[in-house]
């Protein structure tokens, strides 16, 4: 990655760590892998489970939006995230409206966002249904570039997401899962061993863990 590069990420870094609460430091990781994914005119999209206020959802339609500019039009980037008043796992706050509010107020302006107001569960479970259009056709949620889990940090819940997103991840992408030195490291030992299964590549980056594929 060039340097030039690396300073034009850090900029879009800058204009979007108010608006997440994860650190500069692994927003900027975000950032360049991001960037790194492989381009092309018909891409597939981009998924991100967890939104909250949208910070990093902006972050990776900044991104794209730099990386294609002049190739032609960036790929969709879909959220999921339920909203609603609830508890999250292994945290000690609760999501109120604010959250939502502040993520329709971050992504309006990007027409290749589209935002699915469910659960992880209920994502995954109706997946095989859903498309988004695209040149005058349908087209199947299938495939994905990248693929970022920073919802629920349950170990089974984050497990159930892995074993059914990460087959979709496209050669040459990644998939991203945050805080899994949480409830022990579960999700990084199973990750661990499970990558000769997979044919994947398991780095870890602070609190981020990387898969190759």
């Amino acid at each position: 990655m060039s340097r030039l590069l690396d300073l034009r990420l850090r900029w879009h870094v800058f204009r979007c760590r108010r608006q997440s609460d994860t650190s500069s430091r692994f927003l900027l990781q975000l950032a360049r892998w991001v960037a790194s994914t492989p381009r092309a005119p018909d891409a597939p999209p981009l998924l991100e489970i967890g939104t909250r206020s949208g910070g990093s959802a902006l972050l990776m339609l900044r991104v794209l939006e730099m990386m294609y500019r002049g190739e032609g039009r960036p790929p969709t980037v879909l959220t999921v995230d339920p909203y609603g008043a609830r508890p999250i796992e292994g945290a000690s706050f609760v999501y109120d409206e604010r959250f939502y509010r502040a993520m329709k107020r971050n992504l309006a302006g990007f027409a290749n966002h589209v935002h699915y107001m469910m659960d992880s569960e209920l994502f995954l479970r109706e997946l095989d249904n859903l498309y988004v259009w695209g040149d005058g056709a349908k087209r199947p949620l299938n495939r994905f570039t990248l693929v970022y889990l920073d919802g629920s940090h349950d170990p089974e819940i984050v497990w159930f997401e892995i074993e059914r997103l990460l087959p979709r991840v496209i050669p040459g992408g990644f998939l991203i899962v945050d805080d899994t030195d949480w409830f022990g490291g579960e999700t990084r030992r199973r990750l661990e061993a499970a990558a000769p299964q997979f044919d994947v590549q398991v780095s870890h980056h602070g609190k981020q863990t990387l898969v190759e594929v």
